[in-house]
């Protein structure tokens, strides 16, 4: 499981600003919006990786786009024009955010946070040493988290449920990264926190790559905005899930529920 850096300079790219607002409108309308990309370290990249896209250039720099890879890199022609060998991927947008209309993880945020990474130059389509790649997932999310989840704002944009305050708390929820899957059974355990079912006793999860640990930490909704999204993850059992699931649709429409609402139904 890698984390790979695309860059987008919208003063030189076939694609360009007015193709990214149409991304925005397409992605909040139908949640199916795709697209294919440059990628320079070709033979790294790999089918299921996480992808950030930068904005470079002039202007409101920062990331404009996070997804999933969704193929194996592919030869085709030069985007530029120019002949050179040029290496493409098909990725699917999870969200997408519009830094010249509001609020944004802005370069110079990345260079503050993460200094060691040169962020506002380089070829797009580099791939992040694994400890860079999950400090950027946990930056990300914890902007997403304490900007839009609040509030609906027109800068956003959801490509996998509707753009709505609850976006970010579904995705999270349903489809989270591995990396931050990874990170948390590693320092936290992976124990059920409603049965105790640990997971740790039966298998060894730690043999296993990033992909295959999933399933076993998830994001909940609270009733208050936390500084840190973290402490909004909890480590949960299949079964308890199920039971889980069953309460939100019994009582709160299928809508998600705080992590609270299951513990208070537990036998103390």
């Amino acid at each position: 499981m890698n984390v790979v850096i695309l860059r987008w300079n919208p003063e030189i790219s076939s694609y360009s600003m007015d193709s990214f607002k149409n991304a925005m409108e397409e992605a909040k309308n139908t949640q199916k919006y795709r697209l294919n990309w440059s990628v320079w370290e070709h033979e790294k990249v790999q089918y299921g990786d996480r992808f950030f896209m930068l904005r470079v250039g002039k202007g409101k720099t920062g990331v404009v786009m996070s997804g999933v890879i969704m193929s194996k890199p592919y030869r085709s022609e030069d985007w530029s024009g120019k002949g050179r060998t040029t290496y493409y991927v098909n990725i699917i947008p999870d969200f997408l955010v519009d830094t010249e209309q509001g609020k944004h993880l802005s370069i110079r945020d990345l260079e503050k946070a993460l200094p060691n990474y040169i962020w506002k130059e380089g070829h797009s389509g580099m791939v992040l040493n694994k400890s860079l790649g999950t400090k950027l997932e946990w930056l990300w999310l914890n902007f997403l988290y304490n900007n839009f989840t609040k509030k609906f704002k027109k800068n956003f944009a959801s490509n996998l449920f509707d753009s709505d305050c609850k976006s970010v708390q579904k995705t999270y929820h349903y489809y989270m990264a591995p990396l931050i899957q990874f990170e948390l059974a590693k320092k936290r355990g992976a124990a059920c926190e409603i049965c105790g079912y640990n997971y740790e006793k039966v298998f060894d999860l730690f043999s296993l790559n990033c992909k295959a640990i999933h399933n076993i930490y998830y994001f909940f909704p609270s009733d208050r905005l936390v500084k840190n999204a973290r402490q909004n993850f909890h480590c949960i059992c299949i079964n308890c899930r199920n039971i889980y699931y069953d309460l939100c649709s019994d009582t709160n429409d299928g809508d998600l529920l705080p992590f609270e609402c299951l513990v208070k139904i537990k036998h103390k």
